[in-house]
């Protein structure tokens, strides 16, 4: 497909189609080099894990405890 014939089909669709196609874009590794990634975590590994584990002990003060 010509790139402006690709274009006027991307201009048709929906705005969930556009944004599943997006994401689908983000997730292709030959367009890894061009996403945005502002935190850092894309290639910080530990960052990345204390983000997650911050996020589980929120996850856990916020619960309501059962009694």
């Amino acid at each position: 497909m010509l790139p402006k014939e690709l274009l006027d089909q991307m201009k048709k669709l929906n705005d969930d189609d556009k944004l599943a196609l997006f994401r689908t874009l983000l997730a292709d590794p030959a367009l890894e080099q061009y996403t945005f990634d502002p935190t850092g975590l894309r290639y910080n590994y530990e960052l990345a894990q204390t983000m997650l584990e911050l996020l589980e002990q929120t996850k856990v003060s916020t619960e309501p405890e059962i009694e």
